[in-house]
């Protein structure tokens, strides 16, 4: 059994009740999000979503509440506790989950139990119902939005993030698709001993699948959160990534205190909270891919060729006798 973490439900209930931005808003639509990817939970996967879920919602705004209600009425079978909060919520709320068919085939004010899914096809659940297989990655629009929210936390709200985020949806590695090579361990390294952080951001969009714009936010954060996720999900061995972050950053580097507390966040990050983390940086708007560009391998190729227009106008410019005389 995982050991319980110090930074559990009450750390969580607690997210935005001290200055700063809002987090708990956040936290329970990430919750959430990752939560309906899936048609099927394990009971302790539902239970942690529900004693979570209901502790935030209690101190969520109603447009927080109407977007997770939104998000729970596409599910073939949300919580039944969560689902009873929300059908008893404001009408505003209630509205949103009055046509799903487990509050249809129960009576008012009795808990409703979610019937099992059947699919076919790949997912497709069964006929009579409007509710198809969910998508695996986080809609493009919300993973910007998660994406600021968590870069715009402080230390303490990041790690309580990162430390729960595997709880209602534990995403495996392979699933988000990223490069566990050795080498790019070798590689991220290299850049960051060299200072390099252009290398380094290159070097990491492209074992991430990420946008170029958002591994340099990585690199670039002074905090270091994000670096210890890649860490994680790449399985970058832990004296290499204590180095890289020595070295790829000085507001991290400087801090020898700081990077202690990374490594110790890096060792307690779960896999799968890693991978979901990673997961809302490959859903955000790609301004640029991060396929790697064609690297000359001859000394001629890397030299810059003139357009051939003007090769031929000098050409032409020169005269017969400075031709031979060239020669």
């Amino acid at each position: 059994m995982k050991p319980k973490s110090p930074f559990g439900l009450d750390g969580l209930a607690d997210l935005g009740r001290r200055g700063g931005i809002a987090m708990r808003p956040a936290l329970l639509r990430v919750l959430t999000d990752l939560y309906v990817q899936r048609l099927r939970h394990t009971p302790e996967e539902e239970r942690h979503y529900t004693e979570l879920a209901l502790r935030l919602l209690e101190a969520v705004d109603v447009a927080t509440r109407v977007a997770v209600a939104d998000r729970l009425a596409r599910h073939i079978s949300p919580p039944p506790r969560v689902l009873q909060y929300l059908a008893d919520d404001v009408p505003e709320v209630a509205a949103v989950l009055q046509s799903h068919p487990i509050l249809r085939s129960n009576p008012v004010g009795q808990t409703p139990h979610p019937q099992p899914a059947t699919s076919s096809g790949g997912g497709i659940a069964e006929e009579g119902c409007r509710f198809v297989q969910q998508p695996r990655a986080v809609d493009t629009a919300r993973a910007a939005e998660l994406n600021e929210q968590f870069f715009a936390a402080n230390a303490h709200e990041r790690r309580l993030i990162l430390l729960n985020l595997d709880i209602v949806a534990p995403i495996p590695v392979w699933l988000v698709g990223v490069s566990r090579d050795p080498i790019v361990s070798r590689q991220l390294e290299a850049a960051a001993l060299a200072r390099n952080r252009e290398d380094f951001a290159r070097h990491l969009a492209a074992a991430l699948q990420v946008p170029r714009e958002q591994a340099r936010r990585i690199v670039n954060d002074d905090l270091g959160e994000p670096v210890a996720v890649v860490g994680k999900v790449l399985a970058v061995p832990r004296d290499v990534l204590y180095r890289i972050l020595m070295f790829i950053n000085p507001a991290i580097g400087h801090s020898v205190e700081r990077v202690h507390s990374l490594a110790a966040l890096f060792d307690a990050i779960p896999e799968a909270a890693a991978a979901g983390m990673v997961a809302i940086w490959q859903a955000l708007p790609r301004g640029e891919r991060a396929a790697a560009k064609y690297q000359p391998v001859t000394w001629d190729e890397a030299r810059p060729r003139a357009r051939p227009a003007v090769t031929a106008r000098a050409a032409a410019a020169t005269g017969p006798s400075e031709r031979r005389s060239a020669s």
